[in-house]
């Protein structure tokens, strides 16, 4: 079973196999950052689907199901901000080639909705297509300051 480790620089890091039912894993991890880091519910929740999403992607486009590769997560929490990294073995994809999911013509059209989920939970995202054919999803999400 794959555990998250952490480093020196407190980045907590989780690998699995490309199966979407292990997903589980990585939600149970964001609660427990969640928790450990006393991030407000609003915030873990978008971070939730956000993640969740980017792993569905990097598991079902990216690697294709392939039992020979694996997605890499990677949480960085700070005061200011919560940053996640997502890496795949696929062949990479053009994020400007996908679908506006709100225009008209794709509203009924099941998919991309998963890009545009997480450009409007998150602050930022990111999207690099790396030389080993992969795909690196950096996601970062503000914190509120707390009113202590």
């Amino acid at each position: 079973m794959p555990t998250p480790s952490q480093d020196e620089r407190g980045t907590i890091t989780l690998t699995i196999g490309s199966r979407l039912e292990l997903l589980s894993m990585v939600h149970a991890l964001i609660e427990g950052i969640a928790r450990q880091f006393e991030i407000d519910d609003e915030t873990s929740g978008s971070l939730m689907i956000a993640v969740i999403e980017a792993g569905t992607n990097a598991i079902q486009h990216g690697n294709a199901f392939a039992e020979d590769k694996t997605v890499t997560f990677e949480f960085q929490v700070s005061p200011g901000d919560v940053r996640v990294r997502v890496d795949d073995h696929g062949r990479g994809f053009d994020p400007a080639k996908v679908e506006d999911p709100t225009d008209p013509s794709n509203l009924l059209d099941p998919s991309g909705r998963g890009l545009y989920l997480m450009k409007s939970l998150m602050d930022e995202v990111k999207f690099d297509i790396r030389s080993d054919h992969g795909t690196t999803v950096r996601l970062r999400k503000a914190r509120p300051v707390s009113a202590r």
